[in-house]
C-alpha cells in the first residue's frame, strides 16, 4: 500500500510539473538477441511488451530479431538485425536489415491496446511479491478471480501447512449450495470431467487442521465461460506452428478478456520456451 501511495504522488508531480507521457503506438511481441534504444541519454534495452512511442530509434545488432503490433491497425511488423529502426505514427521506416508485414485479428490488436502500462507494471510487481515474500497461512492459486474457457481443463492448486489430515476441500455453486466436497494430502485437485458447468460461477474453499488446533481457511472463486463466449475466444487461439508473437498476443488477448488462468498456461509455455524472457517468466508465474 505504501509503494502504491509512492507511485501514486510520483505521477502527480509529474504531471504538475508538466511532464506529458507520449502516446504509444505499437507494441512489441516478440524480441531476441541485443535490442535497445536511447531513452534520457541511457541507452535502454527493448523487452516483451514494451510500448514503442513516435520518434523512437531501435538498434538491432546483428542477429537479433524484433516483432511489433501497431495499436491502430491489425498489423504485425518483423524485423531482422542489424538494423536501425524509427517508430512513426503508423509505421517504422527501416534504411537497413530485413522486413515483413503480418495480418493479425482485430480482437487482439484491441486487446494489445487496453494493455496499458499500469496493468503491465502490476502483473511485475505482483510476480514479485509472489516470489518475494513468505505469506503465512493458506493461499489459493489457481483458479482465483478468473474466468475459464473450458470448465474440463483446470486443476486447483494452493499453498500453505497441513497436519497429517491433509486438507478440506469444498466447492460451491451459487456462492453457498455445496457441490462436491473431498479430503486430499497434496496441494492440488482435478475435478472430475463434467463437475463444471459452462456459464456457471463458483466458489471454492480450502481448510487445514494444524496439529495445535487451529484451522486455517482460504476462499476464492472463478467462472466457466458461457459456450459462445468461449467458442468466440478459442476462435483468435494460434493454430499449431503459430509464431512466439502470436502467442503473446493471444496470451495478451486472454488477460484482457479476463481468462488470467489460460493466460497464465500459455505464458508458462512461452517461458519455458524463452527461459531467458525475464517479462515472460513473469507472467507465468502471478
Amino acid at each position: 500500500m505504501k509503494l502504491q501511495k509512492i507511485i501514486a504522488v510520483c505521477v502527480v508531480g509529474l504531471l504538475l510539473s508538466g511532464i506529458v507521457f507520449a502516446e504509444p503506438v505499437a507494441m512489441v511481441t516478440d524480441v531476441g538477441g541485443t535490442v535497445s534504444t536511447l531513452e534520457n541519454g541511457k541507452v535502454k534495452k527493448v523487452e516483451l511488451l514494451s510500448y514503442l512511442e513516435p520518434n523512437m530509434v531501435l538498434q538491432l545488432d546483428s542477429k537479433s530479431f524484433l516483432s511489433v503490433t501497431f495499436l491502430s491497425k491489425p498489423v504485425e511488423y518483423r524485423f531482422s538485425g542489424p538494423a536501425r529502426l524509427t517508430v512513426e505514427q503508423d509505421k517504422i521506416s527501416t534504411g537497413d536489415g530485413k522486413a515483413e508485414a503480418h495480418t493479425i485479428s482485430l480482437q487482439k490488436t484491441t486487446a494489445a491496446k487496453r494493455f496499458t502500462v499500469a496493468q503491465r507494471e502490476s502483473v511485475t510487481q505482483a510476480a514479485f511479491e509472489m516470489r518475494s515474500i513468505k505469506r503465512p497461512g493458506l493461499r489459493l492459486t489457481d483458479p482465483v478471480d478468473t474466468s475459464l474457457i473450458d470448465g474440463n481443463a483446470l486443476a486447483f492448486s494452493w499453498d500453505g501447512p497441513h497436519s497429517g489430515g491433509g486438507y478440506q476441500l469444498s466447492l460451491y455453486e451459487n456462492h453457498t449450495q455445496l457441490l462436491y466436497q473431498t479430503s486430499v494430502t497434496s496441494n492440488s485437485w482435478t475435478p472430475t470431467p463434467g463437475l463444471l458447468k459452462a456459464g456457471n460461477s463458483y466458489e471454492w474453499e480450502v481448510k487445514s487442521a494444524l496439529e495445535n488446533g487451529e484451522v486455517l481457511t482460504a476462499r476464492g472463486n472463478f467462472s466457466v465461460a458461457d459456450e459462445d463466449t468461449a467458442k468466440s475466444v478459442q476462435e483468435q487461439s494460434p493454430q499449431v506452428g503459430n509464431s512466439f508473437s502470436d502467442r503473446v498476443l493471444y496470451a495478451v488477448y486472454l488477460e484482457e478478456n479476463g481468462f488470467k488462468y489460460d493466460a497464465r498456461r500459455l505464458w508458462k509455455e512461452l517461458a519455458k520456451e524463452r527461459p531467458d524472457d525475464v517479462v515472460a517468466r513473469d507472467h507465468s508465474i502471478r
